[in-house]
């Protein structure tokens, strides 16, 4: 079997549950088998859930620390007192242990080929004398149909709050049918929050978790865990021979200790108190390797070198405390150690695993905990909540699970392996591409699709440039950051892909419900004589069928995506006029500096600087005559091939609709492109430092940020 489901009703931030027809449901976290990655950002309810599912199978513990802000806040209707119901749901496995419907027996819903059962946590007011007391006290606060919520809660604690019980109920929860505590003892549930004392419970084998695991592998090299019963007749001889030496080893040896102790003193304070009325005190030097376990110490050898564990490093200790817990959940679930009192189903639940684990640790160390699940049985099925990318970047897709807050300001949940739906093409490649970098867009509440490196560099700093003549402490560059707005780099074709995570809708509700920006380059083309579509210029498209002012791509994001759903919006340089980013840049800044790079040929050649700035002049000063432009340029050109591209540049400029001043920028726009389009990376870089220099210099010269991209960073932090 496995946790199928949870539902959560009024347990923290997750919700009082809504009425649906005559049903009450509160928010369902659907899990998959084995491995569960629980992602989301701060307070949305990751270690709230750890703590739900605790509640169900660890409730002796967690019920004594309830407290009155447990409820959700969000609770209004106080006609009734409050409760906390929280229900999981099992499914049955194939090839799963006999033991499993055993202990669920009793708690079947669905007793189908493949059973379902359940169990319900509930916190509550009993029927009787004070629950009618509370229902006829609390309308007191209550004006104009309406609880003063904050009343009622100090109402409830000090008066109702101490009566309130846990109850654990098996099958379904109207039945109130309570859960036999033998069976929910077949389950050990471990959880490691975030803050926990590794070196504490590790330093002494005195520790309940050492000592019992010292314990299980004493002479573990000849009994393998067996039943003494079960040991052969040679095992058990080489066992008494090793118990025998022990024991005389130890009996010589505290004989010994005994004897430098001198013990007069010790019996005479207890004659003058009166002690030595219940007997003399004496001392035992017989001891068990049981009594002896406490004084071993663990330790770390480095080398020749032996440290406390005191002195190890924070991760290091955490990867030792965890190895140890799942060591002894080995243990308890082997019936030849503990026969009938052997834990059935163990549970793991990790609260961020990545503290102070370098990178490379995190992914090794979800790697180690799903083999533990998958090849070694130790582990039935495991709960992690993370904040980090390379441990999401381990796991896989389907093994997500993302709680973030919808639209509506409520708790939603995410299955980013669902969100695909049928298309598996999608889902492997994002599998397959969703590196420590972009699993950042999971984490965010906002993103934004770039279609290159360069653009992921520059769109913070041109972000930065919203208000940068302005008298502003706050500027866009800021929201990105104040807003957890993910920036994500991907190939202008695959966007597709990764905005199937996003597609939010009542018919694929496993997507995830997240403003979502797509910033692409217009890519216009035409069709060759071979009829394959080749990138051209704005100036060179034709009303033919044979030219496109967007790409294939671009239009299929806006009609696939942007017009389908209300989360995901599109935005490119203009149609029929724009291209790339960098085309962008010389068109809206044609006359400014500070376009230039260290990318621009230093060589005799007709793109270098000087010559650009030249040709910047004669736009200036003959704005509307572009054959200006196009004659300073034809003298710098000095070879056959630069020549003959002029001569066609020079056909199609001439004919195209533009007005002669956009005319003369688009030639300048097609120089700049074709100088960086090689070096799109490098420029980018370059670019910048400049630009951020520029922002820093007191008095920054104007630079004009290309419309598409302040429109898509406006709307993304709307």
């Amino acid at each position: 079997m496995y946790i199928s489901k949870i539902e959560i009703d009024n347990f923290r931030n997750f919700p009082p549950a809504l009425k649906v027809g005559k049903i009450q449901k509160g928010i369902i976290i659907e899990f998959t088998e084995g491995t569960n990655v629980i992602i989301g950002h701060n307070n949305s309810g990751k270690t709230n859930l750890i703590k739900a599912l605790q509640l169900v199978f660890d409730s002796r513990k967690a019920k004594g620390k309830l407290t009155i802000d447990d409820f959700c806040k969000k609770y209004s209707d106080f006609s009734t007192p409050p409760e906390i119901n929280i229900t999981v749901t099992f499914k049955e496995q194939t090839n799963e242990p006999s033991d499993d419907k055993v202990v669920v027996y009793d708690w079947i819903i669905n007793p189908s080929n493949k059973y379902e059962a359940q169990l319900t946590f509930s916190f509550f007011l009993p029927q009787g004398d004070d629950y009618k007391d509370y229902c006829t006290e609390v309308e007191k606060f209550k004006k104009d149909d309406k609880y003063d919520s904050e009343k009622v809660w100090r109402f409830i604690k000090k008066y109702f709050f101490s009566k309130y019980v846990a109850r654990v109920y098996g099958g379904n929860p109207k039945n109130k049918e309570t859960a036999d505590n033998e069976m929910l003892e077949k389950f050990d549930f471990q959880f490691l929050d975030a803050i926990r004392d590794a070196e504490k419970q590790m330093f002494f084998g005195n520790n309940t978790i050492l000592k019992e695991v010292l314990n299980y592998f004493l002479d573990y090299d000849i009994t393998n865990g067996k039943k003494l019963k079960d040991l052969s007749i040679e095992v058990k001889r080489k066992l008494k021979d090793r118990e025998k030496i022990f024991s005389d080893t130890s009996d010589e040896l505290f004989i010994q200790l005994k004897e430098r102790i001198y013990k007069d003193s010790i019996i005479k304070y207890a004659e003058e108190t009166g002690a030595n009325k219940g007997g003399s005190p004496d001392f035992d030097v017989h001891v068990s390797e049981d009594d002896l376990l406490f004084a071993l110490r663990l330790i770390v050898k480095v080398g020749e070198l032996t440290i406390p564990i005191s002195n190890n490093g924070l991760g290091y200790n955490n990867l030792l405390y965890t190895a140890l817990v799942l060591a002894k959940m080995q243990i308890e679930s082997q019936s030849s150690y503990y026969g009938e009192n052997a834990k059935v189903f163990p549970i793991l639940a990790i609260e961020e695993p990545e503290a102070h684990l370098h990178p490379s640790m995190q992914y090794k160390f979800l790697k180690f905990l799903k083999e533990n699940i998958d090849k070694e049985g130790k582990v039935r099925q495991l709960f992690v909540t993370t904040h980090s990318t390379h441990i999401t970047s381990a796991a896989e897709l389907d093994n997500i699970i993302c709680l973030y807050e919808g639209f509506d300001g409520k708790s939603n949940v995410g299955y980013p392996g669902k969100a695909f739906r049928d298309n598996i093409d999608s889902k492997n490649y994002v599998k397959r591409f969703l590196d420590a970098t972009k699993s950042n867009m999971l984490f965010a509440d906002k993103v934004i699709f770039v279609e290159g490196l360069a653009e992921q560099l520059l769109l913070p700093c041109l972000a930065a440039y919203k208000y940068y003549n302005e008298d502003k402490k706050i500027t866009n560059e800021d929201e990105l950051i104040n807003q957890h707005v993910s920036i994500v780099s991907v190939d202008s074709r695959t966007f597709k892909h990764f905005l199937r995570l996003y597609s939010f809708s009542e018919e694929n509700p496993s997507a995830i419900q997240k403003k979502v920006g797509c910033i692409t380059d217009a890519d216009p083309e035409q069709k060759g004589t071979d009829n394959k579509w080749r990138a051209c210029f704005p100036y060179q498209l034709i009303n033919d069928g044979n030219h496109k002012a967007l790409a294939t791509h671009v239009t299929d994001l806006k009609n696939d995506f942007e017009a389908k759903f209300d989360n995901i919006f599109v935005y490119h340089p203009e149609e029929n006029k724009g291209k790339t980013l960098e085309y962008e840049f010389v068109r809206y800044n044609p006359n400014s500096e500070l376009i230039f790079t260290e990318c621009f040929p230093n060589e005799k050649s007709p793109h270098t600087i000087v010559n650009f700035k030249s040709l910047q002049t004669k736009l200036i000063e003959n704005s509307e005559d572009f054959s200006e432009i196009l004659n300073s340029y034809e003298t710098l050109l000095t070879t056959d091939m630069q020549k003959e591209k002029f001569e066609k540049l020079k056909e199609q400029i001439a004919t195209c609709t533009f007005s002669d001043k956009e005319k003369s920028i688009a030639i300048l726009s097609t120089i700049y492109y074709n100088i960086v389009k090689s070096l799109k990376g490098e420029h980018a870089l370059y670019l910048e430092k400049k630009l951020r220099d520029n922002l820093g210099s007191g008095v920054p010269q104007l630079f004009n940020v290309p419309t598409y991209i302040n429109d898509a960073i406006n709307k993304i932090l709307d």
